[in-house]
């Protein structure tokens, strides 16, 4: 039998009625700062009659730079017009740009969940893409409708929906990208590409934050159920949108709703080369998430299978073959 161990779960929030705030009334643009690379980023008025400020950034630099939010945020629905290119380079050929959102800092460069801007013949604007971790987490290879969205030379209108573990991209108005993670919170970044000369303008950028999730520990006694061994079995409530487990050795963890099986995850040890000793903190994290009867598995972060949810889980356990639960969390709206 395994130990007592702590589980973390997830909520979801309805997104809010309220009407968009400027994006620099709700987070001043004296409080933004440039991290990574030297880009030069300056907040332009309204020209033309355009309906608001324009936030320029410019290179060339050796490295990606980013202009970075002063405080996270949680959920939020962002709506931004962007344009690539130049007077040199009207139509961007050769740059690159993206939005970071739930992202962080390390090692002065930013890292994290990013929204592309792709101007190239592969056409990904609006894809889901992890700087420097994961790397492409939601291409749109066969989703040829967003692939044609993006315009060259022209403004192009990007709303992202990040809401609990959920996040929704559109370009023009043409769905583009979905992509379940558990991160919920971060900060937003606007990127200049490193390498050749890189000009990229956002407009009129807007905000609507509806709140935050945050994950908890939840508590799980070990259990034998019809004869099968269990790490441990936890009840979910309603409110539950996902569950987190840190585990090493090999086992499964299972999502279930009433009898039924949601879906299992199966986890392998972790890698260990020839010739060294297994970490102590070798562990697998394994995350179920969902939202509105939809969601994703991930293991380490890369998604494994497709949630649905017919019925609302019910209760997650581990059935343990040689493995152990290490940590668990929840994940639920927390305001």
């Amino acid at each position: 039998m395994m130990p007592l161990v702590p589980l973390v779960l997830f909520a979801s929030l309805a997104a809010s009625a309220a009407p968009p705030t400027p994006l620099f009334d709700a987070l001043p643009y004296a409080g933004w700062r440039v991290v990574g690379g030297a880009a030069m980023f300056e907040l332009l008025p309204p020209a033309n009659g355009g309906t608001g400020p324009v936030l320029v950034g410019r290179g060339p630099i050796p490295r990606n730079g980013f202009l970075t939010s002063p405080r996270e945020i949680g959920d939020f629905t962002l709506e931004v017009e962007v344009r690539l290119g130049s007077p040199d380079n009207p139509k961007g050929e050769k740059m690159n740009s993206g939005i970071q959102i739930r992202s962080r800092e390390r090692d002065a460069r930013i890292v994290g969940l990013q929204v592309e801007v792709d101007p190239s013949a592969r056409a990904w604007s609006g894809g889901v893409y992890d700087e420097g971790g994961r790397l492409w987490l939601a291409p749109l290879e066969g989703n040829d409708a967003a692939r044609a969205a993006f315009k060259l030379g022209e403004w192009n209108a990007y709303e992202i929906e990040a809401i609990g573990p959920r996040i929704r991209t559109k370009v023009n108005g043409v769905p583009a990208a979905e992509w379940y993670d558990g991160c919920v919170a971060g900060l937003l970044a606007f990127q200049v590409h490193g390498g050749p000369p890189c000009e990229v303008a956002f407009r009129a950028p807007r905000i609507v934050e509806h709140g935050m999730h945050a994950w908890s520990e939840l508590s799980a006694a070990p259990r034998v159920s019809d004869g099968a061994p269990h790490a441990f079995e936890a009840p979910l409530d309603g409110a539950t949108r996902g569950v987190r487990l840190r585990v090493s050795g090999r086992g499964s963890v299972v999502l279930a709703a009433g009898s039924s099986t949601v879906v299992e995850v199966p986890f392998e040890p972790v890698p260990v080369k020839e010739g060294e000793k297994p970490a102590a903190d070798a562990n697998r994290v394994v995350e179920i998430v969902w939202l509105d009867g939809a969601g994703a598995a991930l293991v380490d972060g890369r998604r494994v299978a497709a949630v649905r949810c017919d019925k609302a889980p019910d209760a997650v356990r581990v059935l343990a073959v040689d493995g152990e639960v290490r940590g668990a969390e929840r994940l639920a709206k927390s305001r």
